[in-house]
C-alpha cells in the first residue's frame, strides 16, 4: 500500500518538472523567436507595404497559454491524487476503529461474564 503512494507521488513529481521545463524552454524559444525578428525587423528606410508585419506578441501569447493550461492540469492532476490517498487513508482508519470498537466489545462482554461467575461464587459461598 505504501508502495502504491509513493508512486502516486513520483508521477505528481514527474508531471510537476516536466509542465516547468516545458514553461521554461517556450520562454526561451519565444525569446528567441523574438530576437530573430527584431534582426529582420524592417527598418527606417524600408517601403511598409512591402514588408510583412512583425508578430512578436502572438508568441508570447502563446506560450503564456501553454504555460498556464499546463500547470492546470498538474495541478488538477495534484489534487485528484491528494484526495484520492485521503480517501483511502480515511476508508483505511475507518476500518481499523470499526476493529477497535469489536474488539473493545468483546472485552466488555467477557468481563460482564466474569462479573457473573463471581457474583454467583460470592452467593454460594453465602449459602454454606
Amino acid at each position: 500500500m505504501l508502495a502504491g503512494r509513493v508512486t502516486l507521488r513520483n508521477i505528481f513529481l514527474v508531471l510537476f518538472v516536466a509542465s516547468t521545463l516545458v514553461l521554461v524552454i517556450l520562454a526561451v524559444s519565444t525569446s528567441m523567436v523574438k530576437q530573430a525578428m527584431s534582426e529582420f525587423a524592417p527598418s527606417a528606410n524600408d517601403d511598409p507595404s512591402t514588408t510583412p508585419p512583425v508578430q512578436d506578441a502572438d508568441g508570447l501569447g502563446f506560450s503564456a497559454v501553454i504555460g498556464s493550461a499546463i500547470t492546470s492540469i498538474t495541478s488538477l492532476v495534484g489534487f485528484i491524487v491528494t484526495t484520492v490517498i485521503t480517501w483511502r487513508k480515511e476508508r483505511r482508519e475507518s476500518s481499523l476503529a470499526e476493529v477497535e470498537r469489536k474488539k473493545l466489545e468483546l472485552e466488555l462482554e467477557k468481563n460482564r461474564l466474569e462479573l457473573e461467575e463471581l457474583k454467583k461464587g460470592r452467593k454460594a459461598k453465602k449459602k454454606k
